[in-house]
């Protein structure tokens, strides 16, 4: 049985968590993407009042309240908290996770904003995947450190570098994002390029719009959260396969599928009520190879003619 499950839906089980559902399922898509494009996650953080950090399009709990206690995460959060809220100068942040025990690195930039007007005060931020190793990954923390206006420890070994978040000083003539990609160099080309020519931008608004459409019978029927929540999971995957979107988060640690999960003859539970969207006019999404065995998640309205797993024949 796999210990995580990347796209969990049991941890939606209240209406306030149950409104990340589609950011959540669009984020996943692009971070553990096996159809080749550039694998750069955007996402905003917006003060709200003078106490709170929200994250526009997900939810209305405070940003601290998003992520798991004791995580990088949390430390990520607290930062951009602070800097939304006490800061007043347009400040960047980078944070790096090397990769092992991940199977790669990821960096996190973030760039405060406040508009012309002085009304609005947010944070765009980019999560980079990228094969950049772990020893470079912490030469270019100890170069990003050493210029940093924050004391902050100096990091020795690559571990280090998941507890600290560094700050840094935009200078006021340069772009913010041109200026993080000509210090922190990339392997992958199309990573910065995606950013700066806004095709991250496109690319996570298209898989917002196909994760509404994918995760539609969770969000209006938020029991089955309970009731199937990994064949339901694994509904939305397929979909999300089904619009262009194919995704293997295992393969980039991003945790289990629901697909495999299912496949593997795993269950949450015995049964799900077809009324609830896992069936379609041509019957269960949900079928058997008669080959191999696994269990394939077919897009509702469409059957399938060879297996998800072997590539078998399936058609009647």
């Amino acid at each position: 049985m796999l210990k995580e499950i990347a796209l969990d839906l049991k941890r939606y089980d209240t209406p306030e968590k149950l409104g990340s559902l589609v950011n959540d399922t669009a984020s996943l898509a692009i971070e553990a993407s096996e159809t080749g494009i550039p694998r750069v996650n955007p996402s905003y953080f917006v003060k709200h009042g003078e106490s709170h950090v929200i994250a526009p399009g997900r939810d209305k709990r405070d940003i601290l309240k998003m992520f798991a206690v004791d995580t990088p995460d949390t430390e990520a959060a607290k930062k951009i908290k602070d800097m939304l809220l006490n800061d007043t100068k347009n400040d960047a942040y980078v944070w790096i996770s090397p990769a092992d025990p991940y199977p790669e690195s990821r960096i996190q930039v973030g760039v405060k904003k406040i508009t012309k007007s002085g009304r609005s005060t947010y944070m765009k931020r980019y999560d980079i995947s990228t094969t950049l190793s772990p020893r470079d990954c912490l030469y270019l923390g100890q170069m990003l450190v050493s210029i940093s206006k924050d004391n902050v420890d100096f990091p020795i070994n690559p571990n280090d570098l998941r507890s600290i978040i560094i700050k840094l000083k935009i200078p006021a003539d340069q772009n913010p994002f041109e200026y993080l990609s000509k210090l922190i160099e990339l392997p992958e080309k199309d990573r910065w390029k995606s950013i700066l020519d806004g095709t991250a931008d496109k690319n996570k608004a298209k898989a917002v719009k196909a994760a509404v459409i994918a995760t539609a019978p969770v969000r209006l029927n938020p029991h089955v959260i309970y009731s199937a929540p990994a064949e339901y999971g694994a509904y939305v995957e397929t979909q999300m396969r089904n619009e262009g979107y194919g995704m293997d988060p295992e393969k980039f640690g991003c945790g289990g599928s629901n697909t495999t999960f299912v496949s593997s003859g795993s269950s949450y539970t015995e049964t799900v009520t077809p009324a609830l969207g896992f069936e379609d006019q041509y019957g269960s999404l949900s079928f058997t190879c008669p080959k191999c065995g696994a269990t394939n998640i077919r897009p509702s309205g469409q059957l399938l003619s060879v297996c998800q797993h072997c590539g078998g024949d399936v058609r009647c």
